[in-house]
């Protein structure tokens, strides 16, 4: 069983690196359906940091948007299975064994990112291996110099390492040997339940009226994913800051957004009332 102060611990870095990636690389990032100050956006992509470089990850999620689940997809369930879509598109491979040593790999997994992710070409739509990726669809990003700095192999990679040994320490520091394994496991569940939106959210649930996509709305996935498991209505009103639209959907990364906004530090919100959507998904 472990300590209160790990489970303490492990919920605030799962919580941190939801937000890093929900509200920063995803809504913010990605789709641009909300501002936040320079200082609060650029802090919530670094903490997210382990989802991908941000170029590269706001370059390949457009283009999985305008592509998705058809043969120009990165990383479709439909088209290319389950482990292809969880973390195979990584790795360029559908080899299982592969996949599942690297969903298992913790912050392990850190550490082969630090030198594969910004060198890989994970879509069709990136230029060559060995580049940064500056995909036109994510220019706006690559214009960021922080953002730009953070997408280059050799600050990512330090950047990486730091994601990977800070956690580390702290949990060997408070709880040794056993505090390891348990983050490995807890960076490990993250990691996975990130994954999962790729391949999951694309096979398991329910789906809109006259939807194109395989995209799917799955209670548990929302619950778990802090809101991007609403992922049907995501693909249907992509610009939208809030995922969970109908009722029933509880959408934890929309309620931090409406505490930004309460604080005057989230603009420019773009959002569907839960009727507006009701009345769209007919």
């Amino acid at each position: 069983m472990t300590p209160p102060a790990f489970g303490l611990f492990a919920l605030t870095y799962y919580l941190l690196a939801g937000l890093g990636v929900n509200l920063g690389y995803h809504r913010v990032l990605s789709h641009r359906s909300l501002k936040l100050p320079k200082w609060l956006e650029r802090t919530l992509v670094t903490i997210g940091l382990p989802a991908g470089t941000p170029v590269q990850w706001v370059a390949n999620h457009r283009y999985h948007h305008v592509h998705a689940d058809t043969d120009l997809d990165p990383h479709s369930p439909v088209l290319r299975g389950f482990w292809y879509a969880h973390v195979g598109w990584y790795l360029r491979s559908s080899n299982v064994p592969l996949c599942v040593l690297y969903a298992l790999g913790g912050p392990g997994r850190m550490l082969v990112d630090a030198w594969m992710r910004p060198r890989a070409k994970q879509s069709r739509g990136e230029p060559a291996r060995g580049e940064l990726a500056r995909s036109e669809s994510a220019n706006d990003v690559a214009s960021d110099p922080w953002y730009a700095f953070l997408s280059r192999p050799g600050p990512y990679a330090i950047a990486m390492h730091l994601h990977a040994a800070i956690p580390v320490a702290i949990a060997f520091w408070g709880w040794g040997a056993r505090g390891v394994v348990w983050l490995w496991l807890t960076q490990s569940l993250l990691y996975n339940l990130g994954d999962a939106v790729d391949s999951v959210s694309h096979m398991y649930g329910s789906r809109l009226p006259s939807q194109r996509d395989a995209s799917r709305n799955n209670t548990l996935m929302g619950i778990l994913t802090l809101g991007d498991g609403w992922h049907a209505n995501h693909h249907r009103f992509p610009g939208c800051a809030r995922h969970g639209l109908l009722p029933g959907q509880f959408d934890w990364t929309w309620q931090v957004i409406r505490a930004l906004h309460a604080l005057g530090l989230a603009t420019d919100i773009h959002v569907l009332t839960s009727t507006e959507a009701t009345e769209e998904c007919r």
